[in-house]
């Protein structure tokens, strides 16, 4: 699905929000006269599209993302059920909850959370969660 984001805010989380969500195209409302068109149609041919005053956020979502990446390297090892796990636990899903989305056992989600944490060298009871609501909106491209 190819979503285009609309909006008269230029805010940050906003933003981070928007772009966690998987839109395709953001674009101020104060701009949009000159920007909707070319959005609609970068969109359409599959690419992406941000309003140009918008482009500094950007390049600082990128960079959180680089410097979450460096941070914690392992990241990139998790498996892909466990990057999904990881998501619905940044959205405060409990585990059986996931295991409920998931079609799993409560035990399979426990098991995976022990994984993520270990591979994230992740110690105590409620730092995974804190990590998983730190970085939600970048770990839908993590």
């Amino acid at each position: 699905m190819k979503i285009i984001f609309l909006t008269m805010y230029s805010e940050e989380d906003i933003f981070d929000e928007a772009m966690g969500l998987g839109v395709k195209g953001y674009v101020l409302k104060d701009s949009a006269v000159n920007d909707i068109l070319e959005c609609i149609l970068s969109v359409s041919e599959g690419n992406y599209f941000i309003s140009p005053s918008m482009s500094n956020l950007l390049l600082r979502r990128r960079k959180k993302m680089t410097d979450l990446r460096k941070s914690n390297p392992m990241l990139d090892s998790l498996t892909p059920t466990e990057k999904k796990i990881l998501r619905f636990i940044s959205q405060n899903k409990t585990s059986k909850e996931i295991a409920d989305v998931l079609f799993l056992s409560h035990r399979t989600i426990e098991n995976h959370r022990t994984n993520i944490s270990n591979k994230l060298n992740l110690k105590g009871s409620h730092s995974l969660i804190k990590f998983a609501i730190e970085n939600k909106s970048l770990l839908t491209e993590a």
